[in-house]
């Protein structure tokens, strides 16, 4: 195409267009190789072997809860450093709970990858990234990376298995519940309007099933064992399994790093709090999910011991066909938290397609939203679609997730 300009027009325009192009050419190469430096830089996580070998070990301090903290703080400075990327090998890294965590030798990479997977004394990795890593992001709130996601099913997934929400508002009533812990509290702060674009939601909580197709599509750094939570098992060859009737139960024991990791392959998000919010309690405000009466066995999974099916409880979806948002377990939001932001009023009383802080807070040690409660009460105010709860992102516990894709 340009040969064809060139022979239309004098010498010596067609000297200058030819130059323009080139340098434009040039001007995004020297942009793609600046993007390319600066994810070269910034802060990362390094594992390091300490000296004290005896820091390899999980402390034991009886109740002495001060002592316990001093230990897993020691224990959290000494093994995990922050480094500039920069200064770091890229080839030795951990990937371990839907994080990378580098290494500052070859020997530290082989300690640290070759921890045992269970053990009631000895440090292991899914102990690691929870308890020490949890303490330094507390500390430096240098936010850890995640794995790079293998064999991604956007192209294809669409929007098989969700419900499109309609745009339109809600109202935030100034009045809700929280629970930093498993304590009940009540709170207040200013009434506004948020306005909400069109967008779909998984109409199912990620299952068992869901995400053991994710971990064998070469993610396997995605996957953490627990003790308490057998549901998704590793064979020899490396292969994961669901066990037998555990396929249609919700996911559990993902932190908010492996829950967003699942949502990338599958070319979605998860929700903000107001996506979440707004899908419970529609435009008229809906106490629960579905609607103004009291919970019930009925209306979903609230006390057991077990997990139910995701789809056991249809007379607590919302009329729109949105199952399980309340009960069974808890789900993990995108946002931040921060109490301030969600009880203060915009300007003009009305915030538009909100996503939460835009950054962590210290204050609450950079924690993220969660909604819905898990299978452990009854108690109504627990099930409400306005509680807010937020948890440590490294947590592993009873907390689940569903998936988002905007309408555009």
């Amino acid at each position: 195409m340009m040969k064809r300009f060139q022979t239309r027009l004098p010498g010596a325009l067609a000297v200058l267009l030819l130059t323009v192009a080139v340098s434009g050419v040039v001007r995004a190469d020297e942009q793609t190789a600046k993007a390319k430096k600066e994810a070269a830089t910034g802060p990362v996580y390094v594992l390091t072997c300490p000296e004290d070998r005896s820091l390899l070990t999980r402390p034991q301090t009886g109740d002495d809860w001060k002592e316990l903290h001093r230990q897993l703080d020691r224990r959290a400075r000494a093994i995990i450093q922050v480094v500039d990327r920069s200064k770091v090998d890229d080839s030795l890294f951990v990937d371990a709970s839907g994080v990378r965590l580098h290494a500052d030798s070859a020997e530290c990479r082989e300690l640290f990858g070759s921890l045992p997977q269970q053990s009631e004394s000895a440090l292991t990795m899914s102990w690691l990234v929870r308890d020490l890593l949890g303490r330094r992001y507390a500390e430096t709130g240098v936010e850890p990376e995640m794995i790079p996601i293998n064999n991604s099913i956007a192209k294809r997934c669409g929007t098989t298995g969700m419900v499109q929400i309609k745009p339109g508002d809600f109202e935030r009533k100034g009045h809700y519940f929280t629970s930093q812990s498993a304590e009940l509290e009540e709170r207040t702060g200013d009434r506004y309007r948020v306005k909400m674009a069109p967008f779909h939601i998984d109409k199912y909580k990620v299952t068992n099933a869901d995400y053991c197709r994710f971990l064998n599509a070469d993610n396997p750094g995605y996957w953490n064992w627990a003790p308490w939570n057998q549901s998704i098992t590793r064979d020899d060859e490396g292969r994961f399994a669901v066990a037998n009737g555990h396929e249609k139960r919700p996911v559990v024991g993902v932190n908010w790093y492996q829950a967003t990791g699942y949502a990338k392959w599958m070319g979605r998000q998860l929700p903000s709090e107001a996506q979440w919010e707004f899908a419970a309690s529609g435009t008229e405000g809906r106490k629960y999910p579905w609607g103004n009466e009291a919970p019930d066995e009925t209306r979903g999974h609230f006390v057991g011991k077990e997990y139910a099916d995701v789809d056991a409880h249809p007379a607590g979806a919302t009329p729109e066909g949105i199952f399980d948002l309340a009960g069974n377990a808890a789900e993990w939001c995108a946002d931040f938290y921060d109490a301030a932001y969600y009880e203060t009023a915009p300007e003009g009383g009305l915030i538009i397609n909100p996503t939460g802080p835009k950054q962590g807070v210290k204050e609450w040690q950079y924690r993220r939203m969660f909604k819905g409660f898990c299978r452990t009460t009854d108690t109504p105010e627990f099930l409400q679609c306005t509680k807010r709860h937020a948890r440590p992102p490294l947590l592993t516990s009873a907390i689940s997730f569903r998936t988002v894709k905007g309408c555009g």
